[in-house]
């Protein structure tokens, strides 16, 4: 099978899927393609090859698809849709078994048990850690207004993504040495915020 093939045409189905959820601020066929490619760029740095880059993508690609049939916390659901679909084109099932791994370790703070999970999760949460994470993180608010119907203010907001980028490290090599600066660059700029309430 080729594995250029079955990324390309697994993008196709996943946007298409999405689509449904397209209308959410943040966890939109956006924040898929921008998990699907920080994670082809640290699968390249960290020396990922073939099948398992393929499998690596895919994950990618399938870890918040959850979002189509619920919102909170059902990364398993994304792990069904992946097999569900990986099942369909007859791939195999060890790959398949590996792709809901990953999936699974986008579940925030899960320990990682390998280089792919190490990979994934940093790629889920490099939006903490560009130039953009203040645009990035008010889309998160944005959207959690918009799903629970409850006005969160900025100020709470704010520290509460401050926990959040305290509490998070990077797992990769790769990762510590392309964002660590801006970590501590956004850090120092949140905390800033917070004290201008």
């Amino acid at each position: 099978m080729n594995e250029q093939k079955i990324i390309n045409e697994a993008l196709i189905y996943v946007i298409n899927l999405l689509e449904r959820v397209n209308h959410y601020p943040y966890h939109n066929i956006n924040h898929t393609l921008d998990v699907y490619s920080r994670v082809w760029h640290l699968a390249d740095k960290e020396f990922v090859y073939l099948e398992e880059k393929t499998d690596l993508l895919l994950a990618a690609l399938f870890h918040d698809t959850w979002f189509v049939e619920s919102y909170f916390q059902n990364e398993i659901i994304g792990a069904k849709i992946a097999r569900k679909y990986l099942e369909s084109i007859n791939f195999r099932d060890d790959r398949i078994k590996r792709i809901e791994d990953m999936i699974l370790a986008t579940i925030m703070f899960s320990p990682a048990k390998n280089k792919y999970e190490k990979i994934i999760q940093d790629a889920d949460f490099d939006n903490l850690w560009r130039r953009d994470f203040i645009v990035k993180s008010l889309l998160v608010k944005k959207e959690l207004n918009l799903i629970t119907s409850q006005e969160i203010s900025i100020k709470d907001w704010f520290e509460t993504t401050y926990i959040l980028m305290r509490r998070h490290s990077f797992k990769t090599l790769t990762a510590k040495s392309e964002r660590d600066q801006i970590k501590k660059e956004n850090t120092k700029k949140l905390k800033e915020k917070i004290k201008s309430f």
